[in-house]
């Protein structure tokens, strides 16, 4: 069937992009002159490398392919919305992750010696086709997938099969290989009766509790007690991977042709409504590039300490009903109509005007844009790790010396600069970038120093250690009133009782879920799930949260209904079934790549 069907040379009117299924991930990710030159040397290079993973090229060619079909699917996602530098950058480093990915599943597959049959090939297409296959004939209007259609195609002779035919088998290659790697995963009866609770479960109950913003304390711990909680809870002070850089900024400023050429449009505009062509208003709602231009420039009315001085002294200085020659200011070309004076009446002194106006903003243009990465990318050319600082300073650069950051954040000081951000935790010490770029800047980085990833210092996380000893003394305070109180319901009193005497928290709350709010107590927290899994009539005499410490008696408890239940079961089996395997196959991923010889020329 397959071969006659690949014998025919007609493009399908479809394409499938493969590489997006893999386990089921999903991409997350989502300027006019965009250089974001976020992949660093060798990625433009149509026949260079990018990279090796396990001794396997990856081309720049593979490389971009990839990046491309990430943007398709993140514009797609999002098309209302113009992506940023740090979007890009992101899509230009999950390009690479995904193909680290893909190289791994195609070398697991072939480790397992993984094979698809044209008879399992023929029945996925027949009975079970991939979603993303039958997504081509699905109607727009109505969302119906027309499986006539489909059918008919799939029987046409004349349509070129080899790409879904080389996608379906990737797809029933990859289900195998999630089978046998997750082969050893179960999911036990008690598993899915916690989860249908967790869906479905609510309770109502009494409690006592001390809340800790009411806690009175002055407690400072010792030196030494920071230093014994540190040593032993070192584990829960990892700290990730940090870089520290220098960096060079080159402002997105316009230059002098762009100014003339604003000038050049706003006299083009003012000759236009000299002439009688438009009126002020219609050229402000055609024209101005400012929030007032949906009201036809209108400003209101305004003293002399509202606007800028340029923009002050020419309003105050025209006469009702005039247009103003273009006016220069920071934000660009302003034309200005005054529609009232207001004069005061003692002293005639004019302090206050009501006005419209007309801007055009003047930004970097094409040509300046391209200067100025010109002048960004000869600098970078010039400097190494040495004299990048010095001849920064010697040249009077804009230099950024920020703090420290981790993977994945931008670079302190600069917004938007995740390009910039990532090529420096790939880079060596010394190394500097090639050029980057935001909305408001190019931009070149100098790495300076790594700290690699392990057990943080006493004093980066000293802070951190004192408030973890501040939280275990708010608890053992806590303890000290809640416990005498929990002797004494459990030897008879009611809680009210109780609590009318030792001044501790106390109500009954309303009907709660596993995740909804407890008034004091807390959005979803342990208090829910022991309720709600508890006895009615027995008291917890002890359960934490973030808010305070709480003995607790569970008065109604919703009844597990068992129909619903024998209903449900094998559903959320097999959420709870997909989940873990999920678990295992990132697992092995995580794994694999810890092991991968996986070299990064980007």
């Amino acid at each position: 069937m397959f071969n006659m069907l690949r014998s025919k040379a007609k493009i399908f009117y479809w394409v499938i992009a493969a590489s997006f299924i893999l386990f089921g991930v999903v991409f997350s990710y989502g300027n006019s002159y965009t250089g974001c030159n976020d992949s660093g040397p060798g990625a433009n290079d149509q026949y260079g490398l990018v990279g090796e993973i396990n001794g396997t090229a990856v081309t720049a060619a593979q490389y971009e392919n990839m990046y491309s079909q990430i943007l398709s699917y993140t514009k797609g996602q999002n098309q209302n919305r113009e992506m940023n530098a740090n979007q890009y950058a992101g899509a230009r480093e999950q390009a690479w992750n995904q193909l680290v990915r893909q190289s791994l599943l195609t070398q697991a597959i072939e480790d397992h010696d993984i094979e698809v049959t044209d008879t399992e090939l023929k029945l996925r297409f027949e009975q079970n086709p991939p979603p993303a296959l039958l997504a081509n004939f699905r109607d727009p209007n109505t969302g119906v997938v027309n499986m006539e259609l489909y059918y008919a195609e799939l029987q046409n002779p004349d349509n070129d099969w080899a790409g879904p035919e080389a996608y379906v088998r990737q797809v029933i290659q990859e289900e195998k290989l999630r089978a046998i790697l997750a082969s050893d995963v179960a999911v036990s009866d008690e598993e899915v009766r916690k989860e249908y609770l967790t869906q479905n479960g609510s309770a109502v109950a009494e409690y006592l509790g001390v809340l800790y913003a009411d806690l009175e304390s002055d407690y400072a711990p010792t030196d030494d007690a920071i230093n014994t909680y540190f040593q032993s809870h070192s584990d829960d002070y990892q700290r990730q991977e940090k870089v520290e850089c220098k960096v060079v900024r080159f402002a997105k400023d316009a230059g002098e042709d762009d100014w003339n050429a604003a000038l050049q449009e706003i006299n083009e505009i003012r000759a236009e409504i000299e002439s009688g062509s438009i009126t002020f208003v219609n050229a402000a709602a055609r024209y101005s590039e400012d929030g007032s231009a949906a009201n036809g420039g209108d400003l209101g009315t305004f003293d002399r300490t509202r606007m800028v001085p340029e923009f002050t002294e020419a309003s105050f200085n025209l006469p009702v009903g005039e247009l103003s020659q273009p006016v220069k200011t920071k934000f660009g070309y302003h034309l200005i109509e005054v529609t009232e004076q207001h004069m005061d009446d003692e002293t005639q002194e004019l302090f206050q005007v009501t006005a419209r106006h007309i801007l055009l903003k003047v930004v970097a243009g094409n040509s300046t844009l391209a200067l100025l990465n010109d002048g960004a990318k000869d600098f970078a050319s010039r400097v190494d790790g040495s004299n990048f600082v010095s001849t920064a300073e010697a040249e009077a650069r804009d230099l950024l010396s920020p703090v420290g950051f981790i993977k994945g954040r931008d670079i302190p000081g600069l917004p938007i600069s995740m390009g910039g951000s990532l090529w420096a935790h790939r880079a060596n010490e010394n190394d500097v970038s090639p050029v980057f770029e935001n909305r408001d800047y190019f931009y070149v980085v100098n790495l300076v120093h790594k700290s690699p990833a392990g057990t943080a210092d006493l004093e980066e996380v000293k802070s951190q250690v004192i408030l973890a000893l501040k939280k275990e003394n708010n608890k053992t305070l806590a303890s000290a009133q809640l416990s005498p109180a929990v002797g004494e319901v459990q030897m008879g009193r009611t809680m009210t009782e109780v609590a009318e005497g030792s001044g501790l928290k106390h109500a009954v709350t309303d009907t709660f879920t596993y995740n909804g709010n407890v008034a004091d107590v807390g959005f979803g927290t342990d208090f829910n799930k022991q309720a709600i899994e508890g006895q009615v009539g027995e008291m917890v005499s002890e359960v934490e949260t973030l808010r305070g410490l709480f003995a607790m008696v569970p008065l109604w408890i919703s009844p597990f209904d068992q129909a619903d239940f024998d209903g449900r079961k094998d559903g959320i089996q097999g959420i709870l079934l997909s989940r873990a395997q999920n678990v295992k196959v990132e697992e092995f991923f995580q794994n694999a790549m810890d092991e991968a010889d996986i070299q990064d020329y980007r």
